[in-house]
């Protein structure tokens, strides 16, 4: 019934781990069920970061220091019944596929022979909004709207909570205009409206508002579109701050060609492609998971300035560390995604609120501390991504307006050392937001050796150069230690002789030490520490072979594409092609890679959305993986 000939058209497995399917765009994105019931549809907020009109109903914040309720609660989100549309006929067949690898495409077959198609997708230009169109292959009433709708503020339910957020009121109301047929959906406490045309609703007793009528109101597309006989349902939502604001943009979508803004929206998808290099054809749907959903993450706050959240639906907030593999990922990608980055690096040099000049560990959307933990990476990260970017791109402009921020935050960095003589950095928590055993991390430090170098590159200062080398002198007397008759780069240290032993999925750069000209691979320091890394003596990064985390025991993706690639570095082809493996089998039906998997089935363990894994695949998987020389002392 629609015509898809001229695009990508991947059917999913449905053998593979399931969840939502997710749509996105321009700020706006949620997710749909398998037989396209809504899940989530989000927004930006300028003053609570991020708003949701859910079927999720609220998480009490009276748990949110309880580990397995957060879990629990974030398992949930995954097996939603949503809202939309009920079928009076039972579902026989079903099948799911993705439009060029990013919008949601539905067929299912009713009992009695009748189809119906689904695309779910945010409109890619003015009007923005949420359409989801329904076609039918005979006329007549076959469904009916259902299910409970909570528009509130995003959960943020985090197993390391640092500091919670009271949730303003999740009270819904509803009230109807042009007759009853146009639903506008409020939270007064919040601030947050929602302009849909569909049958009437109501407010129910726990906060929500739901679905109370049988009959669903049709609205054609154009006549040539549509077979002789067939039906269309159109289901467009307006989402913002205030009622004008979400029924501008309702009435915007609504008087604009529905054809028009569906084809406008997947050829724009489409022309995304047209740059692109396939790292990997066994590694291709993760691969583009990661730049569809890294898009789909960047949030638009102003004109200029872009947020990158960690997902949409579990924790849409932003931590640096996890934005820089995204960001890196969309960098490799085309223009359009580099001007994300562009407002990425914006969002955080000028936007992110800093305390004494450091950043936080955790932000909502629009730049707020969150959580103020102080993490050494976490500060890091944002002078990395903006030398990539600018020896990426040579954009010098971005350069010339953010390097003023540069030299303060070394600053900040150097005033926190212990004393004048010491190059150690201490960090409240290890990139994993967990407590550290000992104040100095590892990697953290080969990460900061490796920002001085790149930042050395563009800013064109002698003394960066110095400094890097002063860091490289400090790893080594410091952190190298014994162990099992060798030497290996302790997880992290106190400077005075004690060292903590461990490896984490979350610990990027020791992987990359070879790559970056840290150590060449043959170096044996570095090739015990991988050893000992993949192997039981790691008490807690370990489980069934994978490296994995203590945050949540289990084998981790993110410690398989660590694996992916040491394997390229040594030039294993069997370790590549095991860690290879691994993650294709942790892949959910659409390419996502969760936090964590069971190994023995690889059902998900953890977070079933998460930007950062999916993006480290693609962008390190795509890289030319050379072993330069080992640095030296005088770089």
């Amino acid at each position: 019934m629609f015509d898809l000939s001229g695009y990508r058209l991947r059917q999913l497995d449905e053998t593979r781990g399931y969840k939502p399917l997710d749509f996105g765009g321009n700020g706006i994105a949620g997710s749909i069920s398998w037989d396209g019931r809504i899940i989530a549809v989000n927004a930006y907020h300028a003053e609570h970061g991020y708003m949701t009109l859910t079927s999720a109903p609220p998480f009490p914040d009276e748990q949110r220091y309880d580990p397995n309720a957060v879990r629990e609660y974030r398992r949930s989100l995954a097996n939603m019944s949503g809202y939309g549309l009920e079928f009076k006929f039972p579902i026989v067949a079903h099948e799911a596929y993705l439009i060029e690898d990013a919008v949601p495409y539905i067929r299912l077959m009713l009992k009695g022979g009748i189809t119906a198609e689904c695309i779910t997708l945010v409109t890619v230009e003015e009007p923005v909004g949420l359409m989801q169109i329904w076609k039918f292959s005979e006329a007549g009433v076959f469904a009916k709207l259902s299910g409970k709708m909570w528009l509130q503020r995003a959960a943020y339910t985090q197993l390391t909570e640092g500091g919670v957020i009271s949730m303003p009121s999740i009270k819904t109301s509803v009230r109807s205009e042009e007759n009853g047929y146009l639903q506008e959906i409020r939270n007064d406490a919040l601030g947050a409206s929602v302009h849909i045309r569909t049958s009437p609703l109501r407010e129910a007793e726990d906060g929500s508002v739901e679905f109370y009528e049988d009959t669903i109101h049709t609205r054609r597309l154009d006549d040539e579109t549509l077979p002789h006989g067939s039906q269309t349902y159109v289901f467009n939502l307006g989402i913002d701050r205030n009622s004008f604001q979400s029924r501008a943009r309702y009435m915007n979508l609504t008087t604009t060609s529905n054809t028009k803004n569906l084809y406008d929206s997947l050829d724009r998808w489409k022309r995304r492609w047209n740059i692109w290099k396939t790292p990997d054809e066994e590694l291709e749907l993760i691969a583009r998971r990661a730049l569809a959903y890294g898009l789909m993450c960047c949030v638009p706050i102003d004109s200029e300035a872009v947020c990158i959240i960690t997902d949409h639906m579990l924790l849409p907030l932003s931590w640096n560390r996890d934005a820089y593999y995204v960001a890196m990922a969309l960098l490799r990608w085309n223009y359009e995604a580099r001007d994300k980055v562009r407002g990425h690096l914006i969002w955080m040099f000028e936007r992110a609120e800093r305390v004494d000049r450091a950043w936080g560990r955790a932000y909502t959307v629009r730049g707020k501390v969150k959580d103020k933990g102080f993490q050494l990476d976490q500060q890091i990260f944002p002078l990395l991504e903006l030398a990539n970017y600018v020896l990426k791109t040579e954009d010098e402009e971005i350069f010339e307006r953010l390097k003023e921020h540069i030299l303060p935050t070394l600053d900040m960095l150097l005033a926190r050392r212990a004393n004048r003589d010491t190059w150690l950095f201490a960090t409240e928590e290890t990139p994993a937001d967990d407590p550290i055993a000992l104040p100095y991390h590892f990697s953290s430090h080969v990460l900061l050796w490796r920002t001085l170098r790149q930042l050395g590159k563009i800013y064109r200062r002698e003394d960066f150069e110095a400094l890097a080398a002063r860091i490289y002198r400090t790893i080594e007397e410091h952190f190298i230690t014994e162990h099992n008759g060798g030497k290996i780069y302790a997880y992290a240290t106190d400077g005075k002789g004690n060292h903590h032993l461990y490896h984490d999925a979350n610990d990027v750069p020791l992987a990359l030490m070879p790559q970056w000209g840290f150590v060449p691979a043959d170096n044996p320091v570095w090739r015990n520490t991988i050893d000992f890394a993949w192997s039981q003596e790691n008490v807690g990064g370990v489980y069934a072979g994978g490296l994995g985390s203590v945050h949540t025991r289990a084998p981790w993706p993110l410690g398989d594409a660590q694996e992916l690639i040491i394997a390229r570095i040594l030039h294993d082809e069997a370790r590549y092609n095991h860690a290879k493996q691994r993650l294709n089998g942790a892949a959910q039906w659409d390419g996502a890679l969760p936090e964590a998997y069971n190994a023995e089935d690889y059902s998900v363990v953890s977070r079933h959305w998460f930007a950062w894994t999916n993006a480290m695949v693609y962008y390190f998987d795509d890289m030319d993986i050379k072993t330069p020389p080992r640095f030296g002392d005088g770089g």
